[in-house]
C-alpha cells in the first residue's frame, strides 16, 4: 500500500484525534435514541472552502488513504493539484469537520472541471473516519447547488473499484443517473431539479462562490 510522502498536521495530531474518536464511540454506545438525535447531540460544524496551497499535502494524503470513499480512485500529484487550485477552469474544494469532542480536521476533497456549459465532478472523497456522519452527501449537495446556480449540465466520473461501492450508492441516492458505462467506468448525470436538503443536525459554513 502506498504511503503519503509528507507528515501533515493531521498525521502529527493523529493520536489526539484517535482519543477523541474513542470518546465519540463511547458516547454513541451509551446514547439512547435514534441516530439522527445522536448526530444532533455532537454539535457538528462542517465547513467547505476553496483549497489553498497549504492544503495540497493533505489532499494527497486523503487520496492515498480514503479508498472506500473515493469515487474514482484517482491519485493526482502535487503539481497537478496546484494547477487545479490556481486554474479558473477547475474548482478544488476542501471540507473540514469538528464537533463537541474536538476537530476531525480536513476530511473531504472535491474537484470539479468547469467547462462553459458542462461541469464534471472529477474527484469526490471523504475520510473513512466520518463515514457515519452524513457529511459526504452535504459536500456533494453543495456542489450540485453551485452547478444549478451556474445553469450548467452536471456530470460525475465514477470508477468502480473493489472497495468504493458506497460512493456509487451515495451518487445514486443523491439523484444521479447513468449516462454511459465502459467497463468499470461510469459517467453519471444529475438533472439538478431535485437536490436533497442539508440535514438539520450540522451547522454549516460555506463560501458564496
Amino acid at each position: 500500500r502506498m504511503l503519503p510522502r509528507f507528515l501533515t498536521d493531521f498525521t502529527k495530531k493523529r493520536r489526539c484525534m484517535y482519543l477523541d474518536d474513542l470518546k465519540r464511540k463511547e458516547s454513541e454506545e451509551q446514547f439512547e435514541g435514534p441516530q439522527e438525535a445522536f448526530l444532533a447531540s455532537l454539535a457538528m460544524h462542517f465547513s467547505i472552502r476553496l483549497a489553498n496551497q497549504d492544503d495540497l499535502e493533505r489532499v494527497e494524503e486523503l487520496m492515498i488513504r480514503s479508498n472506500q470513499l473515493n469515487a474514482t480512485g484517482y491519485q493526482y500529484n502535487l503539481k497537478e493539484l496546484d494547477y487545479f487550485r490556481a486554474s479558473d477552469d477547475y474548482l478544488l474544494l476542501m471540507a473540514e469537520l469538528s464537533d463537541k469532542f474536538g476537530n476531525y480536521g480536513k476530511i473531504g476533497v472535491a474537484l470539479v472541471k468547469k467547462d462553459k456549459s458542462v461541469w464534471t465532478l472529477k474527484l469526490l472523497l471523504i475520510s473513512c473516519r466520518v463515514l457515519t456522519r452524513g457529511v459526504g452527501s452535504i459536500l456533494l449537495n453543495y456542489i450540485l447547488k453551485l452547478a444549478r446556480k451556474a445553469g450548467v449540465q452536471f456530470l460525475a466520473d465514477f470508477v468502480q473499484t473493489d472497495r468504493n461501492r458506497r460512493m456509487y450508492i451515495t451518487y445514486k441516492f443523491s439523484g444521479f443517473e447513468e449516462l454511459k458505462t465502459d467497463g468499470n467506468y461510469f459517467l453519471l448525470e444529475h438533472k439538478l431539479s431535485r437536490i436533497t436538503p442539508y440535514p438539520s443536525y450540522v451547522t454549516l459554513n460555506f463560501p458564496n462562490l
